[in-house]
């Protein structure tokens, strides 16, 4: 069968790269930072391609299973057969903070034992929905949208959710 991939983007490694980079520059006067900058260009430059390598995923879907991995490294993140997810469901995780609240939407896969075993976000991704069209042939989806705030151990299987995805015969799929 056809391996259908999705391509996802996150920038988080790129913008704490630039922070960092930012915050040796501040404390070091300009002149020495530039000095070793330039001295020692070719450090910066391997560090940065390799930060822009591990910012780029890839979802991997077929008849076994689901596979994140890094886009041009053959390192596999996570691996999934259908036998280990149970559903799948749209989440809007909604995080509060100091200056309101922030929504992001994510699909997670969850197992058998009602954690989450694989979480991907739908912002800045392509060909998602060619992706799920196909986990929709293997998986059942959960028919609403689920809205949870602050899921932060949530989101990695490190708790159950349990009390979010009350599951019975009839609101499946």
């Amino acid at each position: 069968m056809r391996e259908y991939k999705s391509v996802g983007y996150d920038f988080t490694l790129i913008v704490i790269w630039l922070f960092s980079l930012c915050v040796i520059m501040n404390r070091v006067p300009d002149d020495v930072f530039f000095n070793f900058i330039t001295e020692h260009l070719y450090y910066a430059i391997f560090s940065l391609i390799i930060v822009i390598l591990f910012s780029i995923n890839v979802i991997k879907v077929n008849r076994t299973g689901i596979i994140k991995e890094i886009y041009i490294l053959p390192f596999k993140i996570k691996r999934k057969t259908w036998r280990e997810i149970k559903f799948y469901a749209e989440v809007d995780e909604i995080y509060s903070g100091k200056y309101g609240d922030e929504t992001k939407k994510a699909i997670w896969f969850l197992d058998k034992n009602d954690k989450v075993c694989l979480r991907v976000r739908r912002a800045n991704r392509e060909n998602l929905n060619e992706v799920l069209k196909i986990v929709d042939k293997f998986e059942d989806k959960f028919k609403n949208k689920i809205k949870i705030r602050n899921p932060y151990f949530m989101k990695r299987g490190w708790t159950k959710t349990t009390k979010h995805f009350l599951v019975n015969n009839n609101s499946e799929t």
